[in-house]
């Protein structure tokens, strides 16, 4: 186990870090397609406020930010997850790095290159790397 995540209710592990990490990647990617998608709508609705209610305003715009942010910070996340593939790192792990007594010094000892990382984590196919289905 690395660490109980409470934002998914289970703990990560290296059995489902996979899962865990599309999860991010897909939850990111739905996010910008939603602000990019609907940001016609918003520019529309800020431009001609005739055309919309105050109420049905005050939503679009709302949930624009909204869904802007989550995109934001879900993508710095998964760019920080890639981050942690790349060193070997588990989340525990890169705590205890930061920490004073440090026991890391230098490379990690589980780091067997990029490639290598992201093929132990994901699979040995790449191109079902992002498909949260097993590592077969």
């Amino acid at each position: 186990m690395d660490h109980h995540c409470p934002w998914v209710a289970n703990c990560i592990g290296f059995y489902n870090y996979k899962f865990f990490f599309c999860m991010i990647f897909n939850t990111a990617v739905t996010c910008h397609l939603i602000t990019w998608s609907s940001l016609p709508i918003l520019k529309q609705c800020v431009a001609s406020p005739e055309f919309f209610d105050y109420k049905t305003a005050y939503f679009i715009v709302v949930s624009w930010v909204l869904a802007f942010v989550l995109a934001f910070i879900l993508s710095a996340f998964w760019c920080f997850h890639i981050y942690l593939n790349c060193c070997q790192y588990t989340t525990i792990e890169y705590c205890e790095k930061r920490g004073p007594n440090s026991s890391f010094h230098g490379k990690m000892p589980y780091n067997r290159g990029f490639c290598e990382n992201f093929r132990t984590v994901l699979g040995p196919n790449p191109l079902i790397w992002l498909i949260p289905i097993c590592k077969c």
